[in-house]
């Protein structure tokens, strides 16, 4: 007869940005028998703790830390600069591209200007996986390289070479492959680095991609007004490869910067779970005990019928402490909770995540949309209100300026109100005032009767010139009220698209979902530009459209969330 007592805790704490939960299992048994040890019990319990924001709580201590956040994020900003140049800078001279390479084809130019959102899931997949299984920073320093030198590439095409449109319509490919690594790159890396307290500001932390898209399009519009001011023959002789040649000290700053960035503490996570499941199934497979230890998780696997298993484990993952729960339960078959918890980490399938996915590329088509529809503004402002080159630039460049500034104020909102709530009323303001934008500037410039069949192709210059009240109505319809809900709807959507995915998957998961929604936003000017040879208020309608399923998921997920039906992965409490 022999007395044997084992009490063995397990702690497995599960990464801060995806549950900021902790996860504790008390594995207990004791017994006494003739000639049996009976083997212990283990669980899992994992509890949400809400917490009170800290936007809501103490704004001022709120705002320190979204300014040590911005000021540490220059790397991150600059890099994502150069993808938002890229097509940002093809929209802005899309007039004079379409005059050296689509023989005045504007149709063709824009869908051209499609081809990197064509190239995106691709890039997504491809670097995504790099990302996860390699590093976040890899994957941002490889996607850097490629858009800045496709970028620069696309200025030195001659005029005249034959099949200088396929040689563009190449180079955007490749441009669109790093593009679909940088886009989900950033948005994930963001979101995982910063420590245990990032749940308090994440609203803040995919603003980044706010403020380095809304600083692209300023620099790309500025560049290409000051290429419009030239006169028309120089503009198609040189000028028009200056603004893409620019991009050669952006990228080169950017590539510099980025090789300073440190991974973030959910992947190191990860790849720390991926060795412990590795070293767990080789121990399993030897005949003799074998022992697991990194500092922070033990096992002792025996073969057969040893006399200890022993586990212990913070696993590594997380920092998330403040929110330990303690679950004892008893006597239940032993299952190697570690071993099962680093295992579940290191592996995702596609099939567990397909349906987060099909949910990102509904809600982010529209948001995508939006975000591309002042490229064609510029376009549309030309041909249906008769605006010149530079008064429409000038409020395309204003629109995202605007944009730009509420960065701040809808972060603040996010991370007080919750994302979902804030999208939702962003999106709702959006879909009510496209439309009536579009068509008040239409009216009042006198042409809501007249733009119609082909007057949207029509060359610039030969609608009739606009009123000042067109001018008026159109900054403050276009300018000073339309990028509100804009943002309001599109800012917090990065926070969405990662929220989706456990971070194993996340690289890849975050990056083919919006890659798969790039399409409909890197079609949408080709879309409108058919659509308003119809009907010049057509494309507000298409946009319109576009939300409303957008919105419907959105509303959805927000109260699948709440039932506990839908596993969201970052910041459960505060979505």
């Amino acid at each position: 007869r022999r007395t044997r007592r084992r009490d063995v805790r397990v702690r497995a704490m599960s990464d801060s940005s995806d549950n900021d939960c902790a996860v504790l299992a008390n594995i207990g048994s004791r017994r006494t028998g003739d000639a049996e040890a009976v083997r212990g019990a283990a669980a899992h319990e994992t509890t949400h703790l809400a917490k009170e924001p800290l936007a809501r709580s103490d704004p001022e201590e709120y705002f320190r830390r979204v300014r040590a956040l911005y000021a540490g994020s220059g790397a991150v900003i600059l890099g994502n600069i150069m993808e938002w140049y890229d097509w940002t800078i093809y929209g802005s001279m899309e007039d004079l591209i379409a005059d050296i390479f689509m023989g005045g084809r504007h149709e063709a130019t824009w869908l051209v200007f499609a081809v990197p959102f064509v190239a995106r899931p691709l890039g997504s997949l491809v670097l995504g996986w790099v990302g996860d299984r390699c590093g976040r920073t890899v994957a941002l320093n490889i996607a850097i390289w490629g858009m800045a030198m496709s970028t620069c590439l696309q200025g030195c095409i001659p005029n005249g070479m034959p099949g200088a449109a396929g040689v563009l319509a190449g180079l955007r490919f490749i441009s669109g492959i790093s593009a679909g690594g940088e886009a989900a790159g950033v948005n994930t890396y963001m979101t995982e680095v910063g420590g245990a307290e990032r749940d308090y500001t994440l609203a803040a932390a995919v603003g980044v991609n706010n403020v380095s898209g809304s600083m692209a399009f300023f620099l790309a519009t500025f560049v290409s007004l000051m290429v419009h001011q030239l006169p028309r023959t120089e503009q198609l002789a040189w000028a028009w490869r200056l603004p893409f040649l620019a991009a050669a000290p952006i990228g080169i700053a950017s590539v510099l910067l980025r090789r300073r960035m440190h991974e973030t503490e959910a992947f190191e996570a990860v790849k720390a779970a991926r060795l412990k499941a590795g070293e767990v199934r080789m121990a399993r497979e030897s005949d003799s005990p074998s022992t697991v230890d990194d500092g922070n998780l033990t096992l002792t696997i025996s073969s057969g019928s040893g006399e200890e298993e022993t586990s212990s484990s913070s696993a590594g993952i997380g920092n998330g402490a403040d929110s330990t729960v303690i679950a004892p339960i008893q006597n239940a078959p032993v299952k190697e909770p570690s071993c099962v918890e680093a295992e579940n980490l290191a592996k995702s399938s596609w099939r567990e995540n397909s349906f987060s996915i099909g949910l990102a590329v509904v809600v982010l088509a529209a948001i995508n949309s939006i975000n591309y529809f002042p490229l064609y503004l510029v376009r549309w402002l030309q041909a249906s209100c008769g605006f010149s080159a530079f008064d429409a630039l000038l409020v395309a460049g204003l629109c995202k300026i605007v944009q730009l500034f509420m960065t701040l104020p809808v972060s603040f909102l996010g991370d007080r109100l919750g994302l979902t709530k804030t999208m939702l009323f962003g999106g709702a303001l959006s879909t009510l005032s496209m439309f009536p934008a579009l068509f008040l500037v239409l009216a009042v410039a006198g042409h809501e009767d007249e733009v119609s069949g082909d007057a949207a192709s029509a060359p610039v210059g030969e609608t009739p010139e606009p009123t000042a009240a067109a001018y008026a109505v159109a900054f403050v319809v276009l300018v000073g009220w339309l990028p509100i809900p804009m943002s309001l709807y599109s800012i917090l959507s990065p926070l969405y698209l990662t929220s989706m995915f456990p971070a194993n998957f996340r690289g890849r998961g975050a990056g083919v979902g919006l890659g798969l929604a790039s399409l409909a936003g890197g079609f949408t000017p080709a879309i409108c530009s058919i659509l308003a040879n119809h009907e010049a208020w057509l494309p507000g309608i298409f946009v319109t459209v576009l939300a409303i399923p957008s919105m419907s998921v959105i509303a959805w997920t927000r109260h699948a969330a709440a039932r506990g039906s839908l596993r969201v992965h970052q910041r459960p409490w505060l979505f």
